[in-house]
C-alpha cells in the first residue's frame, strides 16, 4: 500500500517534468504533440501501477445530470447576451485547418488527462498531499497549454492573463478534482469535454470581452460546485440525499451573491445603459474623490446641459468633469468642462463623439482596488 502511495509522487514528478518542458516550447502544435505523447505514457504508467478502477460512485449519474443542466443554463444565458454584445467567430469558421489541428489533439489530451486524474485520485483517496499535488500540477499543465501565455511582455498583460486565463483555470481544475473524487469519472469527463472543446465545435460565440469572460470562467465552476455540494454532499446519508434529489429546488444562499456579482460585472463592462468606473483623481472634490466609483448613464448629447457632470474620453483617458459651457457649430456640439476642485477650465473642448454619458450615482471608496491595480501595472 505504501509503495503505491509513493508511486503517485513519482507520477506527479513526471507530470511536472512534462509541464516544465511545455513552458519552454512556444509552438502550440509542438505543445499538443508533446502533451499527447507525454500523457499517453503517464496514463499507461498509472494503469501499470494501479489496478483498473471502475467508476462505481453512487451519484455519478445524478452529478452528470446536474453538470449538463448547469452548463446548458450558462451557455443559453451567454448566447442570449450575444444579442447585446455581438458574436465573434471561433476556430471552426475562422480556420478549418486550425480547427482540425486543435480539436483532435485537445480531445485526446482531455481523455488521457481525465483518465489519469481518475486513476490517481481514486487510488489515493486517503493521501491529501497527493490529491493537492495532482490539482496544482494539472493547473500548471493547463496554464502551459494556454496560447496567450506567450503574449505576456509587461505587468499589465500579466494582470490580464491572471484574470482571464489563470483564475478560470484554477476554478476549473479544482472543481474537476473535487468531482472526480466525490462523484466519479462520468460527470468530470463530461464537464471537461464541454469546457475544453466547445470553442472548436461552435462556429460563433458571444464576444464577452475580458471582464465577462473572466467572471463567467470563475462563476460557472463555483456555481456548479455549490449545487453539487448542496444536493449531493459526499458525507451525507444516502437516504437524505435521495430526498433532496427528488425535490431539487434551487433556493440556496449563493444566488444573491451571484446576482450581485453579475450586476457589478454588467456595470463595469458597460453592456447596457449604465456603466461604472473608478475615479483616480481629486479633481471633483467634494462631489467625489479618488477611490470613489461613479455610475453614469449613456444619454443623447441633446440631453446634456450646463451643470451636468459628464464622462468623456480625452486622449484615450476617461474623464468625469462638469459642463460649464456648450457651443454648437455646423450642427455639432462642443462641451467645455471643468473639475470642481480645479482653478481653471479644462484645456481643449470635448467633441460630442467623445461624450460617454452623464453621472447619476456616486459610490464611496469601492474604486480603490481598480485605482491601485492601474497604478501598479501602469494602466490608464
Amino acid at each position: 500500500m505504501k509503495k503505491k502511495i509513493k508511486s503517485i509522487y513519482i507520477i506527479e514528478l513526471i507530470i511536472l517534468l512534462l509541464t516544465v518542458i511545455l513552458f519552454f516550447v512556444q509552438n502550440l502544435t509542438y505543445q499538443y504533440i508533446l502533451s499527447v505523447i507525454g500523457f499517453l505514457w503517464i496514463f499507461l504508467i498509472s494503469r501499470l501501477v494501479y489496478k483498473k478502477k471502475k467508476d462505481t460512485s453512487f451519484y455519478r449519474v445524478q452529478a452528470f445530470r446536474i453538470v449538463v443542466i448547469v452548463l446548458l443554463f450558462f451557455y443559453i444565458i451567454v448566447s442570449l447576451m450575444g444579442l447585446i454584445l455581438g458574436f465573434t467567430k471561433t476556430m471552426f469558421s475562422l480556420n478549418p485547418k486550425k480547427w482540425i489541428q486543435g480539436l483532435i489533439p485537445m480531445l485526446l489530451i482531455t481523455i488521457m488527462v481525465e483518465q489519469t486524474r481518475f486513476i490517481l485520485i481514486k487510488n489515493n483517496t486517503s493521501d491529501k498531499k497527493g490529491y493537492i499535488g495532482i490539482t496544482i500540477l494539472l493547473i500548471l499543465f493547463n496554464v502551459a497549454l494556454s496560447e496567450n501565455i506567450f503574449a505576456i511582455n509587461n505587468f499589465y498583460r500579466l494582470f490580464i492573463f491572471t484574470c482571464v486565463t489563470f483564475m478560470p483555470i484554477i476554478a476549473k481544475e479544482m472543481l474537476s478534482c473535487y468531482m472526480v473524487k466525490n462523484y466519479g469519472f462520468l460527470p468530470t469527463f463530461t464537464y471537461k469535454i464541454i469546457m475544453n472543446l466547445y470553442i472548436y465545435i461552435l462556429p460563433i460565440m458571444t464576444d464577452l470581452g475580458d471582464y465577462l469572460y473572466s467572471a463567467i470562467g470563475i462563476i460557472m465552476p463555483f456555481t456548479l460546485y455549490m449545487i453539487l455540494n448542496k444536493y449531493l454532499k459526499p458525507d451525507e446519508d444516502i437516504r437524505q440525499k435521495n430526498k433532496k434529489i427528488k425535490g431539487l429546488n434551487i433556493n440556496f444562499i449563493i444566488i444573491p451573491v451571484i446576482i450581485f456579482l453579475i450586476v457589478i460585472i454588467i456595470l463595469v463592462s458597460g453592456i447596457f445603459k449604465f456603466q461604472m468606473i473608478a475615479i483616480a483623481s481629486n479633481s471633483m472634490v467634494p462631489v467625489y474623490e479618488r477611490g470613489d466609483t461613479i455610475i453614469f448613464e449613456k444619454v443623447d448629447v441633446e440631453d446634456i446641459k450646463i451643470g451636468d457632470i459628464v464622462v468623456f474620453k480625452r486622449n484615450m483617458i476617461i474623464v468625469a468633469h462638469r459642463v460649464v459651457k456648450i457651443k454648437e457649430e455646423s450642427s455639432k456640439k462642443y462641451f467645455f468642462t471643468k473639475g470642481d476642485a480645479n482653478n481653471s477650465v479644462d484645456v481643449g473642448v470635448v467633441d460630442e463623439n467623445n461624450m460617454l454619458g452623464v453621472v447619476r450615482r456616486v459610490v464611496k471608496y469601492i474604486g480603490y482596488p481598480t485605482v491601485w491595480i492601474n497604478e501598479l501595472f501602469g494602466g490608464d
